[in-house]
């Protein structure tokens, strides 16, 4: 009797350990995963930044053309639902323009939304020159 005791208190102290592993998942998936998938993610949207558009816009959104140009502007700063759209026209043929077309077609929604809420969320302050 009493090891039948002993190996249902083990078994109730594995149920147990199952139930708080199951409970756990879904909150450690929820707090580590999602904002790695999150359709708003600058920290993925300063990777596409990085490796496709700083050559024209910079990282920070600062173009190379000073922003001078109206083909190249600063993104830094912009409307992220502005640059959504832009990104979106550019990638429909909409808008057309050589580079802009073909950048936005290797782009997927999710991208469009990351590197633009990256260049949306760079601060800009403008200062009073004396």
């Amino acid at each position: 009797m009493k090891s039948n005791l002993s190996e249902l208190v083990k078994l109730a102290h594995f149920f147990f350990k199952m139930i708080k592993l199951f409970l756990a998942l879904p909150t450690t998936l929820f707090f580590f995963v999602y904002p790695l998938c999150s359709e708003e993610n600058p920290p993925l949207g300063r990777g596409i930044a990085e490796n496709i558009c700083s050559v024209c816009h910079g990282v920070n959104g600062q173009a190379n053309t000073g922003g001078n140009s109206v083909l190249v502007p600063h993104l830094s700063g912009q409307n992220v639902n502005y640059l959504i759209e832009k990104l979106k026209d550019y990638k429909s043929k909409k808008l057309e323009h050589h580079q802009m077309s073909l950048i936005a077609d290797m782009l997927s929604i999710e991208d469009i939304k990351n590197v633009s809420n990256w260049y949306s969320s760079i601060k800009v302050t403008v200062e009073e020159i004396d």
